[in-house]
């Protein structure tokens, strides 16, 4: 039995990387006859819990009432498309940087950046790693707490490649060009995105470019939706050099970086003067969207959410023993029964701290059910 198709026909490029020469698995998984192992990593991230909940997941605004509104969920897809597409015409691994792009923000917590920074609070309080990172935790998450469908084992079982390109996507750096880490990586022992390095492949660094690529533009036109902005106020260099829309901006930015790239095949880049308006236009997002008033006064209601109901399931968990004593203690609601087979399914070990299991339970959460867990918690119903 098998596909007919040989990658290493498809990608010449004696850079891409190819699942023959994958560092594999955690755990072994039974040879599949017709896709590649990346590509089975693709189907495995599409099929979890955490990809789906991408959808009601932040990307800029708060729990958006306009459905055209970018989410997490289309945030990620518009990356691991155009990630594909940069893949395919440097001939590189397009199945490889597809999962990569899939799966780079699965550890993102709900209220996007804002709800990362609440949590990084909370675990430095509580004497857990210093700081939240959803790059660091997008491993934990395809390693230790991922649902698939009804697969009895906690996380995606991803390959190494995969892993290390959600590791490794480091969304504060702003480089002109990244080239593949080129040393030993043991990513269970990496604690902080720097200390993660550059992704191990070039598909990875692909994604690690293309992120930016795909949110400065998108963001900039959901802005201009939102009414927070008008098009005379995006800066002149952006419109001339890139384009007027989020279309032009992310097709001349890939254009771009593809024929750099071309030409300087070891590593992924863009020219000087077209990475000095990408970073114009980032530094205007951050001025005038990120941190625009309208986007920031809701930050204190999403911390108040975060901490309150951070504070409530971590004295429940204590005073029920986890969920083994005193079930008269809670009140009878969803939330609880939720949190409760979470535990079960983890199968977290004693000496884990009640704030980790916290912790990872509300970083998996959407905005629209922490909203919902403090409604069932705090608010009083009718009788129906």
């Amino acid at each position: 039995m098998g596909s007919g198709f040989s990658e290493e026909a498809v990608y010449v490029n004696p850079l891409a990387t190819l699942s023959a020469k994958s560092k594999g698995r955690l755990k072994p998984l039974r040879p599949d006859g017709y896709r590649t192992e990346f590509q089975r990593d693709i189907h495995r991230i599409i099929y979890s819990q955490p990809f789906r909940r991408l959808r009601h997941k932040t990307q800029v605004f708060f729990l958006p009432q306009n459905d055209h509104i970018c989410t997490r969920m289309e945030h990620v897809l518009h990356v691991s498309s155009a990630s594909r597409t940069v893949a395919r015409l440097l001939q590189l691994n397009e199945d490889l940087a597809e999962a990569i792009g899939l799966g780079h923000d699965l550890g993102h917590a709900p209220f996007g950046h804002h709800g990362e920074q609440v949590l990084s609070e909370i675990s430095r309080e509580h004497g857990l790693p210093k700081s939240f990172q959803h790059e660091v935790h997008g491993l934990r998450v395809v390693d230790h707490l991922a649902e698939l469908d009804r697969e009895l084992d906690p996380g995606l079982n991803l390959t190494f490649e995969v892993r290390d390109g959600i590791i490794s996507h480091c969304g504060e750096r702003f480089d002109r060009e990244i080239t593949p880490y080129n040393g030993e990586k043991v990513l269970e022992e990496i604690k902080d995105r720097k200390s993660a390095n550059s992704p191990a492949t070039m598909e990875g660094c692909i994604v690690w470019f293309v992120d930016k690529i795909a949110y400065a533009g998108r963001d900039l036109e959901d802005a201009l939706k939102a009414k927070l902005i008008n098009e005379e106020d995006i800066p002149v260099a952006v419109t001339r050099r890139l384009g007027k829309n989020n279309g032009e901006i992310v097709g001349k930015l890939l254009e771009s970086m593809i024929d750099y790239s071309r030409t300087h095949p070891d590593r992924i880049g863009l020219p000087e003067e077209i990475h000095a308006v990408l970073k114009e236009l980032i530094a205007f997002n951050y001025g005038n969207i990120y941190k625009c008033p309208e986007v920031e006064r809701f930050k204190k209601q999403a911390t108040r959410a975060i901490r309150t109901l951070f504070d409530q399931l971590a004295r429940d968990l204590e005073a029920t023993k986890r969920f083994t004593a005193s079930p008269e203690l809670l009140p009878d609601v969803a939330v609880y029964g939720v949190f409760k087979k979470f535990i079960a399914f983890i199968g977290y070990a004693e000496a884990v701290p009640t704030a980790q299991i916290v912790l990872d339970f509300i970083s998996g959460m959407t905005d629209n059910f922490v909203v919902s867990c403090l409604d069932q918690i705090y608010v009083p119903k009718n009788i129906t």
